[in-house]
């Protein structure tokens, strides 16, 4: 497994991690009425704070990680077609040969990474307990 984590890219995810759990958690704690913040730590902050950390690695996990990830296949009886049973063995062995692959990754704009920060702000320790779990079970 290649994973490529330098601390530049850690400390940089983490403080754009930062950034976005911290504005959601404080608007969470702010009282409209009074106009200011009201103290104290909830659940919901103890899961932003495991968001936070979660961050980085799932946003690596996301957009980074180059490694060719094999997605489980369904195989399904074909009918039987009276093509095949004519077709040469040319045309046998390249229906065989056709393999789909997924695209490779590119660059996302800047408007969809920020809709993935604010995302991930929400969901980055179930991507990462996700990444986790395949990890486990395909190695």
């Amino acid at each position: 497994m290649h994973m490529r984590l330098t601390f530049k890219y850690w400390a940089r995810e983490a403080g754009i991690g930062l950034l976005f759990t911290a504005v959601i958690a404080l608007l969470g704690h702010f009282n409209y009425t009074q106009l200011r913040l009201m103290p104290g730590m909830t659940v919901a902050d103890w899961y932003f704070v495991a968001s936070w950390l979660c961050f980085p690695f799932a946003k690596w996990a996301i957009l980074e990680d180059h490694r060719q990830v094999d997605a489980p296949t369904i195989h399904r009886r074909r009918k039987h077609r009276a093509a095949d049973d004519t077709a040469s063995v040319y045309e046998k062995a390249h229906q065989r040969s056709t393999k789909l692959q997924a695209a490779p990754k590119t660059a996302l704009a800047w408007y969809w990474r920020l809709a993935m920060d604010l995302l991930l702000a929400f969901i980055a320790p179930v991507v990462l307990g996700g990444f986790l779990t395949y990890l486990l079970r395909h190695n």
